[in-house]
């Protein structure tokens, strides 16, 4: 997939016509898939015009021909499917809905009030309608936001500081990064907006381009380059976006399978059954590998089984706890009826916690503390870990950004292979080396050769800490402690 290249630039103003054609002129050789543009000044006799010039792909939020406006443009060869178009504030608020590659993405264009006041009550009718959008669904937010909230992104004071905190309760609640300012933490003499006059000049990043956190890993690069037409810069940044195909993840057993007597006792069977095989293998090691795999599936059969066993008993008891819920609403002074019910949710309840505390271990939480969370957040912090890993983008030798899967596996073998393959040795300092170690006795020699003992190997097994990562078999040390 090529990767887009979504833009952000206040055009300041688009009403002329001359105007106009060299601000789409220039987007169009820039190569850009997805434009939001502020203060555009257009009104609907406009469209013909901006349709003709760049094509079908442009959606409008009209103001005036003096203030205000916003519009979204979509390169020629971008035709994603759209699902919904919404002016969510005329002329300063656009969302588009959207799907391409499979995911579905939030288009948010946004052009803050060029006066103070009216920033904070804007912020707010921007929260409200953001909270309307699905919280699992990519959601972009750029345009010229008017507002700072980093005193490195301005010159002087924020004017607004009460819609900077509104912006700033916005950006934490929805999860979104300021992707420019992620990938280039330390630059402070970088702007988008630069006002020079006679005595002094003032300089603010208005212009940004929020991601969705889960999603940051599929954007690559970020850029701010001046344009001839505007005193804003435009703000680009480059991402792949799309929805997650990992590959089969590496298995790893399930301890809890562990506390079942019965999958204990099963596996020993198996087991003893396995070793009388032994002889029917040359090598020891390849009849050890193979039981290793067969042990693996033995497990991942037996954890199916319980998935469906749990999710049969969880079923159950909804649906006997929704009659019992029932029979009460006939017969709320029913004693033995409401202690039943009780105990009903009592096991619901803590089937659902077993579920929880699994999403809890595999997400990696190191507090306590947040356990107090519900259980929808471990699965979220599960489901962002599983997306971290999943490479989307890496960097060629020169630094240009590859996402093709076939170039970037290429890629990774070629720096591995640089990396691993021997260096040239110094015979000088090798003699210096030897000439330090210690001399081995001949006895002393002939016992650390000896082959390591059952013992030995035992007494090392039970001293090795347990919670810790398998080998790629996926067998851990509790599974070695128990068999």
């Amino acid at each position: 997939m090529t990767p887009l290249i979504i833009a952000t630039l206040n055009t300041r103003g688009c009403r002329m016509a001359l105007h106009r054609s060299q601000v789409l002129s220039y987007l169009r050789e820039g190569g850009y898939s997805v434009v939001f543009l502020q203060e555009t000044h257009t009104d609907p006799t406009a469209e013909d015009s901006w349709q003709l010039e760049w094509g079908d792909g442009v959606y409008f939020s009209h103001s005036t021909v003096r203030q205000a406006g916003v519009a979204t443009l979509f390169s020629p060869n971008l035709r994603p499917e759209v699902l919904g178009v919404t002016e969510a504030v005329p002329g300063h608020l656009l969302h588009l809905r959207l799907r391409t590659e499979g995911l579905v993405v939030n288009l948010v264009n946004i052009y803050a009030p060029a006066t103070s006041p009216k920033r904070p009550q804007f912020y707010q009718r921007v929260s409200d309608f953001l909270s309307t959008l699905d919280s699992h669904e990519c959601l972009v937010l750029g345009g010229d936001f008017n507002t700072t909230l980093e005193e490195q992104d301005r010159s002087g004071a924020e004017l607004s500081p009460a819609a900077a905190n509104i912006l700033r309760e916005i950006v934490e609640h929805h999860s979104l990064v300021d992707v420019w300012r992620d990938h280039h933490p330390d630059d402070t003499s970088t702007f988008t907006f630069v006002r020079v006059e006679a005595h002094r000049s003032h300089h603010s990043r208005l212009d940004r381009i929020y991601l969705s956190r889960f999603h940051l890993s599929q954007a690559h690069s970020s850029n701010i380059r001046p344009v001839p037409f505007s005193d804003h810069h435009l703000a680009t940044i480059t991402a792949s976006l799309r929805a997650e195909r990992p590959g089969p993840t590496y298995w790893h057993f399930n301890n809890s399978l562990l506390e079942d007597e019965g999958f204990v006792t099963s596996f020993r069977e198996f087991w003893l059954a396995w070793q009388e095989q032994r002889r029917a293998f040359p090598l020891a090691r390849r009849w050890c590998d193979l039981g290793k795999v067969r042990a693996k599936l033995f497990g991942r059969d037996c954890t199916r089984g319980t998935s469906r066993r749990r999710n049969a008993a969880i079923e159950q008891l909804e649906w006997e706890v929704l009659e019992m819920e029932r029979r009460l609403a006939t017969s709320p002074e029913d004693l033995f009826l409401c202690g039943a019910c009780r105990e009903k949710r009592e096991e619901l309840r803590a089937l659902e916690d077993h579920w929880a505390r699994g999403a809890f271990v595999r997400s990696r939480i190191r507090l306590l503390r947040e356990m107090d969370r519900g259980s929808r957040f471990f699965y979220a912090l599960e489901k962002m870990r599983g997306t971290k890993k999943h490479v989307t983008c890496l960097l060629a030798e020169d630094g240009a950004p590859l996402t093709d899967p076939v170039e970037m596996c290429g890629r990774a073998r070629d720096f591995y292979t640089s990396l691993f393959s021997p260096d040239l040795t110094d015979p000088g300092a090798c003699r210096v080396l030897w000439e330090e170690l210690p001399t081995v006795r001949v006895g002393d020699r002939d016992r650390l050769e000896l082959p390591l003992t059952l013992a030995e190997f035992s007494e090392a097994l039970l001293c090795m800490p347990t919670n810790i990562s398998p080998g790629m078999d996926g067998l851990n040390m509790e599974f070695y402690h128990a068999f």
